[in-house]
C-alpha cells in the first residue's frame, strides 16, 4: 500500500466502519452495502477484496456486544437459542465455506448483472415485507411450540444464508432479520440480539475464505478489516445500545418496519450500479449512511426522554 493508502487507512477507514455499523449495530446487520462500495472507490480494492474486507471487519467490530447479549437470547429447551438460532448458525456455518467459490463461478459465468439483479429483487421483498409484516411487540412471548420442522426450515434458511452472506460480502441478517420477526415471530429484542449471534458465526468463516484464498494470504484484506474494525468497534455497541431504548420506549414495531430503509438503501445502490452509475452510487451510499447515523442517533434521544418520564409510545 502507498503512502496515500496508509492515510486512508488510517483516518477514513475508522469513520467509515463507525458510521456503517453504528446502523448495523441496531439492526443486528453488518454494513458491507456501505463497506464494500468504499473499498473499491478508496482503496483500489478489487470486487474480491473488497468482499471479503466487508466480512471479515464485522468479527472484531461486534465479538464484544455478542458475547454480552448471548446469555440473553435463552438457551432452554423451548428457547429461541435452542430452535431457531443454533440451526440457523449451523446451516449458515456448513456454506460460509462455498462463497468464494460461488463468487467466482457466478462472475465468470454471467457477470455481476445477475448476481446484482438477484440482490436487488431480494432486497425489494424484505423491504415490502417489512413494511406489511406483522411482528410482535417488546415482551411479547415468542411461541413455545418449536418442532422438528421449525428446526428443519431453520437449518435449510441457514444454508442458504451463509452462501448468500459469503458471495454478496453482506451479513447474514439480511436474511435471517425478516425470518425470525416475519415468520417466526419472534420479538424484536430476541430478533436483534439473534441476529447480531449469527453474523458473528458466519461472518468470521467467509471472511476467512477471502483471507486466505488459492492465491495466498491477502494482506490488503487484513490491514483494512482491522482499520475498520477500530470504528465498527465504537459505533456497533452504540447501535446496539440505541435499539435497546428505542424498543423499551415502545418503538418495537417501528424498529422492524424501519430495516426497510436500509432494503431500500440496497435496492438503490444495485439499481445504479446496474445502470452503470456506480461512481454515483458509491456517493448516495456514503450519504444514506451519514443520514442513519444523524436519524438513528435523533431517534434514541427522544426515546430515551419517554423512557426517563415513564411515556412510552403504545404500538
Amino acid at each position: 500500500m502507498n503512502e496515500v493508502n496508509w492515510l486512508l487507512t488510517l483516518f477514513v477507514a475508522p469513520l467509515v466502519g463507525f458510521i456503517g455499523m453504528y446502523s448495523g449495530g441496531f439492526w443486528g446487520v453488518g454494513c458491507g452495502w456501505l463497506i464494500v462500495p468504499s473499498m473499491l472507490f478508496f482503496f483500489d480494492c478489487t470486487p474480491m477484496q473488497a468482499a471479503g474486507v466487508g466480512l471479515l471487519q464485522m468479527v472484531p467490530s461486534i465479538v464484544g456486544t455478542v458475547c454480552k447479549e448471548a446469555p440473553m437470547i435463552g438457551w432452554s429447551h423451548s428457547s429461541v437459542g435452542r430452535n431457531l438460532v443454533v440451526p440457523m448458525a449451523l446451516g449458515a456455518f456448513c456454506t460460509s465455506f462455498c462463497g468464494r467459490p460461488i463468487n467466482v463461478f457466478f462472475n465468470n459465468l454471467c457477470g455481476k448483472t445477475a448476481i446484482y439483479l438477484g440482490f436487488g429483487a431480494f432486497m425489494l421483498i424484505v423491504g415490502i415485507q417489512t413494511i406489511f409484516g406483522k411482528g410482535r411487540q417488546y415482551q411479547e412471548t415468542p411461541p413455545l411450540n418449536f418442532t422438528r420442522s421449525s428446526r428443519f426450515y431453520a437449518f435449510v434458511g441457514g444454508l442458504g444464508a451463509g452462501v448468500f452472506s459469503s458471495v454478496l460480502g453482506v451479513g447474514v441478517a439480511m436474511v435471517f432479520r425478516p425470518v425470525l420477526a416475519n415468520v417466526f415471530k419472534v420479538s424484536e429484542l430476541d430478533v436483534a440480539r439473534s441476529v447480531r449471534l449469527l453474523l458473528l458465526t458466519t461472518t468470521l468463516v467467509g471472511g476467512l475464505n477471502y483471507l486466505f484464498n488459492p492465491e495466498g494470504f491477502d494482506k490488503k484484506i487484513l490491514i483494512l478489516s482491522m482499520a475498520i474494525s477500530f470504528g465498527g468497534a465504537i459505533g456497533f455497541p452504540l447501535g446496539a445500545r440505541a435499539h435497546r431504548i428505542i424498543v423499551a420506549a415502545g418503538y418495537a414495531r417501528r424498529a422492524q418496519q424501519c430495516f426497510a430503509i436500509i432494503c431500500g438503501i440496497v435496492a438503490t445502490n444495485v439499481s445504479l450500479a446496474l445502470l452503470g452509475k456506480e461512481t454515483i452510487s458509491r456517493y448516495v451510499m456514503f450519504g444514506a449512511a451519514v443520514f442513519l447515523l444523524v436519524f438513528l442517533s435523533s431517534w434514541r434521544r427522544i426515546a430515551q426522554k419517554r423512557v426517563t418520564t415513564g411515556e412510552q409510545y403504545k404500538n
